[in-house]
């Protein structure tokens, strides 16, 4: 009788995080900070692309190496770290990740040589990635199924407002002072925050570690490669964030030259456009209820392309309102991607979230670097050029049209 009432009482301990209870709010406040530091540091060096150009006499498109170099390696990290969590823990994984992105972003101020700098970077996208790679998996398994909306879309809206954030300050920050004194904020920043997630987070209660072989356990992560609904949230992470990425990338640029002429710190301000990245997908996590999580990924699709349009007006109303449409649109559609990720997956769930985010981070690689000849030929139409990726996306919705 002893040992019947033991079980019951653990399975009922064992259940999954509802809003009604401390542990829910713990890993979503957790999240939410490491959420914030690591994009913040992602982030952070976009608007001083320009301070480097000048600083340290090299080219744009050299310069935005300080981002492809970084999420190069994030696309590294997210397969490995990705397969790990999966395999050994989630909680472990983010817990090593933030400390090594905080331990990283210290050493950067002190290199003064460029290709350090981005040798430094690419060992901090690795750091970097373990973060989103083990997350959504976590969510996925520890949250109530009915509540997990709720606990993704308040993360990614972090993902938003840390974005938001490295972007804003570091700008401003860097305007008033140096990119030094930037940087070393960010880091103070960044150790605050892992000492934070260290003592919140819980440890998973629904993980169990594989025994089975590691090629075994490889080829059934490999597998949602065959999905085709999960290869086409994969196709949308890269096409989406390749166009994001090309805008932002390259829109000091654009803001300091003619016919606008403009400090960096009025630059800065711009990227305020994210706070609607911030509230936008908890609504649409609320509205998904109704017509259906890929209805709404589609709408946020939508969006986004109406406010790149009105980015090619040159003129700073049309510019902001269109900055500010392209965060809300892109932040619905990703909320929007990642629930689907986790929906979809039965089985390693990081896996699968790491194969969306690996797609993600590939459009930001190919959205920095590789549209800088777009830019340095064609300037901000160049740039706006790869907007017609998009086009697929929509010959591909009406697979969707009855979800």
């Amino acid at each position: 009788m002893k040992v019947v009432d033991t079980l019951e009482g653990t399975a009922e301990h064992h259940q999954p995080y509802t809003p009604s209870e401390a542990g829910f709010w713990r890993v979503t406040i957790a999240l939410m900070l490491a959420s914030l530091s690591i994009f913040s540091t992602l982030y952070v060096f976009q608007p001083l692309l320009p301070v480097f150009t000048t600083e340290l006499n090299i080219t744009a498109t050299q310069s935005s190496l300080l981002m492809s170099a970084c999420v190069t390696a994030m696309v590294l990290g997210l397969f490995i770290l990705g397969f790990a969590a999966d395999r050994y823990g989630r909680a472990l994984v983010m817990r090593g990740s933030l400390v090594g992105t905080a331990l990283s972003l210290i050493l950067i101020p002190m290199t003064p040589d460029f290709e350090w700098m981005v040798v430094l970077r690419f060992i901090q996208g690795f750091f970097l990635a373990g973060i989103p790679a083990a997350a959504m998996g976590y969510l996925g398994e520890e949250v109530s199924f009915r509540h997990i909306g709720l606990a993704m879309t308040l993360y990614i809206s972090s993902n938003a407002l840390g974005g938001m954030g490295g972007r804003v300050l570091g700008g401003y920050l860097t305007d008033v002072f140096d990119w030094q004194v930037t940087l070393w904020a960010f880091s103070v920043f960044g150790v605050v925050a892992a000492v934070l997630f260290l003592r919140l987070f819980p440890q998973e209660r629904f993980f169990e570690k594989t025994e089975q072989n590691l090629i075994v356990d490889l080829k059934g992560m490999l597998i949602h490669l065959k999905s085709v609904p999960l290869l086409v949230l994969f196709l949308l992470g890269i096409l989406m964030q390749t166009v994001f990425t090309a805008v932002w990338t390259y829109l000091p640029f654009y803001l300091e030259g003619d016919p606008f002429d403009w400090p960096l710190k009025w630059i800065a301000f711009t990227y305020f456009a994210y706070l609607f990245g911030v509230v936008a997908p908890p609504v649409a996590g609320r509205i998904s209820d109704q017509i259906g999580l890929k209805k709404m990924m589609f709408t946020g699709v939508t969006i986004f392309l109406t406010g790149t349009a009105l980015t090619a007006v040159r003129e700073g109303w049309s510019i902001m309102i269109g900055l500010s449409l392209l965060c809300m649109g892109f932040f619905v559609a990703h909320s929007m991607a990642s629930a689907l990720v986790s929906k979809t997956a039965t089985h390693h769930r990081s896996g699968a979230s790491g194969f969306y985010l690996i797609s993600y981070y590939l459009g930001v690689a190919i959205g920095s670097t590789a549209v800088g000849r777009l830019w340095e030929e064609f300037q901000w139409y160049g740039v706006l050029s790869v907007v017609f990726l998009l086009v697929f996306l929509y010959v591909l919705y009406p697979f969707y049209k009855d979800a």
